[in-house]
């Protein structure tokens, strides 16, 4: 059942979200060494955990505001990993609000989980005809975006800082979508000029929104991140990326000035050698599908990776093998800056509260392990992997 927000429990969760900012426990995380170890609970985890409809968390700016300060305080006092708590909120209304901007439909599920329709006029016909030109205020979800962010600052009456959502979805991800999977493949046999200025054009819709939203609010840092979550070799090949994605993303670097990462839910080792072309992107997201010693041999040791491990290693995985898995981790990225989350987390186990301790379980060897010295000897840990670890 969705629980009912008031002004009064507004203002008492910011009064102790205040002080928690004010604790030595929060200095502490501010001050952490690295490798910094961070967690945290996937739009459905907190779902399950509070009991909500996600569309009315996003459709209610009060109840919105107030459940982002119970989670704030919830993950501060459970979880003690490096995560500071800040007097900042989130105008977000889902992982993909910048797809309604090119005419893909989004709905949730009251659990959280997205779902894209896929009955865009594109799907069958390849006419870029079909496809107009957003405008920032009123195209898609974006009313609704400024509502919340409005309500969101009305709500906190200046105290916290609101952020308004950014557009970093990439135009692969839109063009699987606008076309599905199969056919934008088939196009790249049959019309490969298509899927060109389709890509064109995509990039060309985020820029005029970015351009709109910098006058908007005055921003003059454009720097921002690509997600692309088709970026999964054998999806793509390199041959693909390197064809349709860099020149985008290279279009994309020189727009933003410096892009801050690239995710994609999937494998990248084979596709490292044409990221590094991305100059300025100086953080290296490893996922649970992308091969960690790969990546080492891929990337310079003067990038920052970013190892996010699947939820169930966290959750499911035997601690031994949970040790083994840190301490390779630790081995293969001596000598380089890399932080470790345990992300995605979610109800796993009947009772929820073991999926809590488990995760405080790990917090803590995972600390012990990544900031203890390297011994003679290491256990070799090889994670399950769709690919052979030098593909």
């Amino acid at each position: 059942m969705t629980p009912q927000a008031t002004t009064a429990s507004i203002e008492r969760l910011m009064d102790r979200v205040f002080e928690a900012i004010e604790s030595p426990r929060n200095q502490a995380r501010l001050d952490a060494p690295e490798p910094r170890v961070t967690v945290y609970l996937e739009n459905i985890g907190w779902t399950q955990l509070f009991e909500y409809d996600v569309n009315d968390y996003y459709e209610n700016p009060l109840l919105n505001c107030e459940l982002q300060l119970r989670q704030k305080l919830y993950a501060f006092e459970q979880f003690d990993d490096d995560t500071p708590i800040a007097a900042t909120l989130s105008a977000a209304i889902g992982w993909y609000f910048d797809m309604p901007c090119v005419g893909l439909a989004v709905t949730h599920e009251p659990n959280g989980v997205p779902h894209i329709r896929e009955d865009h006029p594109l799907r069958k016909s390849p006419d870029l005809a079909l496809l107009g030109r957003h405008d920032f205020y009123v195209t898609g979800d974006m009313p609704q975006v400024f509502t919340l962010y409005e309500k969101l600052q009305e709500h906190t009456k200046g105290r916290f800082k609101v952020h308004f959502p950014i557009w970093e979805r990439g135009p692969l991800d839109l063009a699987v979508q606008l076309r599905g999977y199969e056919q934008l493949m088939a196009d790249v046999a049959e019309r490969p000029q298509f899927v060109h200025d389709l890509m064109r054009y995509l990039c060309e819709e985020r820029m005029r929104w970015w351009d709109a939203y910098c006058q908007e609010f005055g921003v003059s840092d454009r720097a921002a991140g690509i997600a692309d979550d088709w970026l999964n070799v054998p999806f793509i090949s390199p041959a693909f990326f390197e064809d349709f994605c860099l020149p985008r993303y290279l279009e994309l670097e020189a727009f933003h000035g410096r892009v801050t990462h690239l995710h994609s839910c999937g494998n990248k080792a084979p596709l490292q050698h044409l990221i590094r072309k991305i100059e300025t992107l100086d953080c290296y997201e490893v996922n649970h599908w992308t091969p960690l010693d790969a990546t080492c041999r891929n990337v310079p040791p003067t990038k920052f990776l970013t190892i996010a491990l699947l939820n169930a290693d966290v959750l499911i995985q035997p601690e031994a093998e949970q040790a083994a898995q840190l301490r390779t981790i630790r081995r293969l990225c001596q000598g380089r800056s890399y932080n470790v989350i345990g992300s995605a987390l979610m109800k796993m186990h009947d009772d929820y509260a073991e999926d809590i301790r488990r995760t405080q379980r790990w917090i803590a060897l995972a600390k012990e392990v990544l900031h203890s010295d390297l011994g003679d000897e290491e256990e070799p840990y090889e994670p399950y992997r769709l690919l052979p670890p030098d593909a």
